[in-house]
């Protein structure tokens, strides 16, 4: 069955609750968003007068994104897909040159930020970039990852930035000089990269830092990006115990992110229940109120008796009951906790009580 937001009228009562509030939208596990994942580049990027030494005035390279995090993030790492490991270069249908073996040098890679919405039309202002963090490269075998390690990471702002990640050539370790990263050269624009929390758009690759040396924006670049989402999190967790000689459990199907359905279900309900009873609140009771004046010895009721609580029913089909709530897709309710239990029940009106549910309502 689906339950309606009349919920959401209870939602002011969460300030002055929220010391009692089991679980929250907070930080997401670490993450990657890969533009091509396992890396499958089948051309590199020559520096100017490649395969000839680059000139004097050569910085290295740099790619261009623009990035959308949705909340702020942090970025650990990122790989490359390099060709610096001694293989064989086809420069031209006549022309084959070996690459330096350069697995295991390392080089001071600075991640940039423009203080706009877009790096386009930017690309050589170098004196309007400035530097959000600086990590480590350390070369590895192609279509394996050359690894910039971030440390400490990279905390980029919610919202909507250019940044640019500039690769100079390597310092330390054997064969040091420019490096040469692996792409596909497709001819249609790729579209953007996301996952629900980072877009990336405007992946593009500059063969000298901030001079006009920008390839096209076709080519698919061989990039993957390890972030953690700091906030906005959905998630839920069970607590409290249930009761009865076949105890119901009571969870989630998936994630309560806005804009999507809550999937409740109540399994393992006893033989001969006929419905399923169900108990929504923002005031949960983390130790448990005994049922027992109420005729259900051992159990407990998760839920604060002196809190508003809406309550439902859903018929019990197989020893599974099921309740929806749809979400608006409106970030304003991310960071709602709301809380359930679940009592089905026989047609003679003899009760068990599931487990209590707190769910954390975020944005992704």
């Amino acid at each position: 069955m689906r339950i309606l937001p009349p919920l959401v009228a209870f939602a002011t009562v969460l300030v002055p609750l929220s010391a009692q509030t089991v679980c929250s939208a907070g930080a997401a596990p670490p993450t990657t968003l890969a533009t091509m994942n396992p890396f499958a580049g089948t051309s590199l990027y020559g520096h100017p007068n490649f395969p000839n030494s680059p000139p004097p005035t050569y910085q290295g390279f740099s790619f261009l994104i623009d990035m959308q995090p949705l909340v702020d993030i942090e970025i650990s790492q990122i790989d490359l897909d390099l060709y610096d490991d001694g293989n064989l270069v086809q420069v031209n249908p006549t022309t084959t040159v070996t690459s330096p073996n350069q697995v295991g040098a390392t080089t001071p890679v600075t991640f940039y930020l423009f203080p706009g919405t877009t790096w386009v039309g930017n690309e050589t202002n170098a004196p309007a970039w400035g530097p959000l963090g600086t990590g480590t490269l350390t070369v590895s075998t192609f279509h394996t990852d050359s690894a910039i390690v971030f440390n400490p990471p990279v905390m980029l702002p919610a919202g909507s930035w250019g940044i640019a990640i500039q690769v100079p050539p390597t310092t330390t370790g054997p064969n040091p000089g420019p490096l040469h990263p692996m792409l596909i050269p497709s001819t249609v624009v790729p579209p953007p990269y996301t996952d629900g929390v980072l877009t990336m758009v405007n992946v593009q690759f500059q063969r000298d830092s901030w001079t006009a040396s920008l390839t096209t924006p076709a080519h698919e670049q061989s990039l993957e990006f390890h972030y953690t989402a700091l906030s906005g999190y959905s998630n839920w967790t069970a607590f409290g115990a249930g009761c009865g000689a076949t105890t119901p459990q009571l969870g989630l199907l998936s994630r309560p992110i806005v804009g999507t359905t809550i999937d409740f279900e109540n399994s393992n309900i006893l033989a001969g229940a006929l419905v399923n009873f169900w108990l929504f609140s923002f005031s949960p009771d983390a130790n448990g109120t005994s049922l027992a004046p109420f005729g259900l010895p051992g159990c407990n009721l998760y839920l604060q008796l002196s809190s508003p609580i809406t309550t439902s029913a859903s018929l019990v089909t197989n020893g599974l009951a099921t309740a929806q709530i749809a979400l608006p897709n409106d970030p304003a309710y991310a960071g709602l906790v709301l809380y359930a239990q679940a009592a089905p029940a026989t047609a003679s009106l003899s009760f068990v009580v599931s487990n209590a549910v707190c769910v954390a309502i975020g944005l992704h």
